[in-house]
């Protein structure tokens, strides 16, 4: 009996989408990629970019237009005190106010992740790598 080799997928071709030139890209900018059915919210915070599924799960607003800034938490790790954490990377929703970490795509109170997407610069130009 053979066994079926399975495909290695760190050697399969991503799907690269340009987005457009980081010079027109710049701190604090975000804009919407649609790609096939998908649409993407992609941000520059500080010169590093972050790109999530784009739309809330919630009632499908567009994250793309929701505000960045940091939250509060107060746990364990905090000694119970408050504390302002990750400040201009929660992306708040624009619809209910659902907050999610840029970085991680992961909701803040609820067990809850968006799919995040990796972002790189070639050739001075902001490309989505699918």
């Amino acid at each position: 009996m053979t066994q079926e080799k399975q495909p290695d997928t760190k050697s399969r071709s991503r799907r690269k989408v340009p987005i457009m030139p980081a010079v027109d890209f710049p701190h604090g900018a975000r804009v919407e990629v649609q790609v096939g059915r998908v649409r993407i919210a992609v941000f520059n915070i500080n010169g590093e970019y972050f790109a999530l599924y784009g739309r809330c799960p919630h009632q499908s607003a567009p994250l793309s237009r929701g505000r960045l800034q940091g939250t509060v938490i107060c746990n364990k790790e905090t000694c119970w005190e408050t504390k302002w954490v990750h400040d201009g990377e929660v992306l708040v929703c624009p619809g209910h106010g659902m907050e999610y970490h840029v970085r991680s795509g992961k909701a803040f109170g609820y067990d809850l992740k968006l799919r995040t997407y990796e972002v790189v610069v070639e050739e001075g130009q902001v490309t989505l790598v699918l």
